[in-house]
C-alpha cells in the first residue's frame, strides 16, 4: 500500500491514526509539528501526508507551501485534518489549496476515503 506521513500535535490522535492506517496496510510515519514534518518529508518523500491545519509551530498551509515548494515532494497528495468549520460534500473543492480534508472529529470511512481519492489523484473533500 502507500506510506503515509501523519503530522499532528496530538500524540493521541497520531497514535489512532497510525493503528488505522496500518491495519489498512499503510506504512506509517509520525510527526508531531509542522517542521519536524517537513523535515521528514523532505529527507524521505511519503507517498502522502495527512497534516493538522492549526499546529503552534507551523501550520498546516505552511508545511503545505514548503512541500510543494520542493520538487522532490511537490506532487505528494497532502490532506488536511482540521477542527474548523468547512463546507461539506464533495460539491465544494478542498480549502487551503488541498488534495483533501478531514474536520475533526472525523468518521474513519470517510478519513480513508479522502485519503484514497488523493493517492488516485481524484482529490475530493
Amino acid at each position: 500500500m502507500a506510506r503515509i506521513l501523519v503530522i499532528d500535535e496530538d500524540s493521541l490522535l497520531r497514535a489512532s491514526l497510525r493503528r488505522l492506517l496500518e491495519l489498512e496496510g499503510h506504512e506509517v510515519a509520525e510527526a508531531s509539528g509542522g517542521c519536524e514534518g517537513v523535515d521528514l518529508a523532505l529527507a524521505d518523500p511519503p507517498d502522502a501526508v495527512l497534516c493538522d491545519l492549526v499546529m503552534p509551530d507551523l501550520d498546516g498551509t505552511t508545511v503545505r507551501d514548503q512541500l510543494r515548494a520542493d520538487p522532490r515532494t511537490a506532487r505528494v497528495p497532502f490532506v488536511l485534518v482540521t477542527g474548523s468549520v468547512m463546507p461539506a460534500g464533495d460539491e465544494h473543492p478542498p480549502p487551503f489549496d488541498a488534495d483533501g480534508y478531514v474536520t475533526k472529529p472525523f468518521d474513519l470511512e470517510r478519513l480513508l476515503d479522502v485519503l484514497a481519492r488523493a493517492l488516485a489523484g481524484t482529490p475530493r473533500s
